[in-house]
């Protein structure tokens, strides 16, 4: 449910490679050195992502690459070299209404850590028209940006509008915590405007909420064993080794934060669920060797072994 909205971050050894194009009702051939990946289309307000590629020892991965106009009347674009590195998530934005028509910029796929929603905007317009992002049903403005303008901003999650030279091109679009969003602009045949909004990186799937149930449970299961296990080091220990077997129960919580510690920093699993089901599992087992310890487990009476301690003590 969570992992299929988890952003591809690049690690080192590997970059990514994400082509946006804004030219409506135009299709494009890429021709690349990407390998098995060497060849793809984009058809009008349209992106493509590469996953993953691996860079070279010197961390760069050296991309070369021509474009083919397959519809008749588009402009035709130059192809080129382009230097891609490692750890870095590298777009290219398509967009002929400009001085510069291949915009590279890197890229940021991670999600807010506020949970809000991240934005960018790829106008295929005059550099000076305005994009107007509207906050609904309040109607203040949230981002008021000229078409050359391709940063990220960070938006509150609802619902907006967007208006383009006073046209309203989209309405009511719902931007979700954690989605990192791309809105296309693009001009259309009759004069107006096209526009398409792109999810970069998935938005949450799940409410922050369910923590709330997850802690309940945890802090009471902590309350019910931490406690219990205090008062029963205390009770059943002599007199004398009371503050040792204390300590003694307090150590084992320190080895099993070494255990996690282990489990987690070694990276025996790739997904962090497997090692949720490992812990759950350990804790099962440790549970089975408690339930026998305490079936053969005979209580120490400590006010029994004061009077046994005070008859032997008449005896001398």
């Amino acid at each position: 449910i969570l992992q299929h909205t988890y952003p591809v971050v690049p690690g080192n050894g590997y970059t990514q490679l994400r082509v946006f194009s804004g030219i409506p009702d135009c299709e494009y051939r890429f021709h690349t050195n990407l390998g098995t990946r060497d060849s793809f289309t984009l058809q009008g307000l349209d992106f493509y992502y590469t996953g993953s590629v691996a860079t070279g020892s010197d961390g760069i991965f050296t991309l070369t690459y021509t474009v083919e106009s397959l519809t008749e009347g588009c402009q035709e674009l130059e192809g080129g070299t382009q230097q891609l590195y490692e750890a870095t998530a590298h777009s290219l934005f398509l967009r002929p209404a400009h001085a510069i028509i291949k915009h590279w910029y890197e890229d940021d796929v991670q999600k807010s850590n506020r949970s809000q929603a991240f934005v960018r905007t790829l106008a295929n317009l005059l550099a000076t028209t305005r994009v107007v992002w509207t906050e609904e049903p309040s109607g203040s403005v949230a981002l008021d940006l000229p078409a050359r303008n391709h940063d990220l901003y960070e938006l509150t999650t609802g619902l907006y509008s967007v208006q383009v030279a006073e046209s309203t091109i989209l309405d009511q679009v719902h931007l979700r915590a954690g989605g990192v969003y791309a809105l296309l602009i693009g001009p259309s045949k009759d004069e107006g405007f096209v526009s398409r909004l792109l999810e970069v990186t998935p938005p949450n799937s799940m409410s922050m909420l369910w923590l709330i149930p997850q802690y309940v449970v945890m802090t009471l299961g902590e309350v019910m064993f931490s406690v219990t296990g205090l008062e029963f080091s205390y009770s059943q220990s002599p007199p004398s080794m009371k503050s040792v077997l204390q300590a003694c129960w307090l150590l084992t919580v320190a080895f099993g934060n070494v255990i996690v510690v282990v489990v987690a920093e070694a990276k025996f699993f790739e997904s962090q669920a497997s090692e949720f089901f490992l812990f759950a599992g350990l804790m099962f087992v440790d549970m089975l060797i408690f339930m026998v310890i305490a079936h053969y487990y005979i209580p120490y009476d400590e006010e029994a072994a004061t009077a046994e301690r005070k008859r032997m003590r008449r005896r001398e």
